[in-house]
């Protein structure tokens, strides 16, 4: 890994491969016993899962190689979900996440969302701290066996905030 700045963009059809195999490795060696909870079918064919009117999905990508990723889906006309944020093992603590985060922000600022949702296990402790910093707050919890479900939202009514801005 060499000190090169990191390309936060849109998905593009070529990035198929990388992004099912980042998200898909990182589930299997830190979230095995999480993956019932979040199912990748949405990954099979992110274009079409991610395509929609109010959608996006965007990568992280250093010198050609898929690094990070986050998504947003859209639930209503008001409120968009954060999806699918993973940053690479080797490129954590650099703020990619963070930086996705922000991209993934600005998109629903300029869509028009009011609030913004993230949905995570208690396990998945980085991105809930990330979240938390970029001004997400808890809003319910849902015990499913030895799995904690987290709900966490923000409100972007008030104007345009970055992540970066929070932080």
């Amino acid at each position: 890994m060499n000190a090169s700045k990191i390309n936060i963009r849109r998905f593009t059809a070529g990035d198929e491969t990388s992004v099912k195999s980042l998200i898909k490795e990182i589930m299997a060696h830190e979230f095995n016993d999480d993956q019932g909870a979040y199912p990748t079918e949405d990954i099979e064919e992110v274009e079409r899962s991610y395509g929609g009117l109010g959608e996006a999905f965007f990568v992280a990508e250093d010198n050609s190689q898929i690094v990070g990723t986050v998504a947003i889906k859209k639930e209503d006309d008001r409120v968009a979900l954060l999806r699918r944020l993973f940053v690479a093992a080797d490129y954590r603590k650099r703020k990619i996440g963070l930086e996705l985060v922000d991209h993934a922000l600005e998109f629903c600022h300029e869509v028009g969302y009011e609030e913004i949702i993230f949905r995570t296990t208690s396990r998945m402790q980085a991105a809930i701290k990330l979240c938390q910093k970029c001004g997400f707050i808890p809003r319910a919890k849902l015990k499913l066996g030895p799995i904690e479900l987290l709900k966490f939202a923000l409100s972007i009514r008030d104007g345009r905030k970055t992540a970066k801005s929070r932080s």
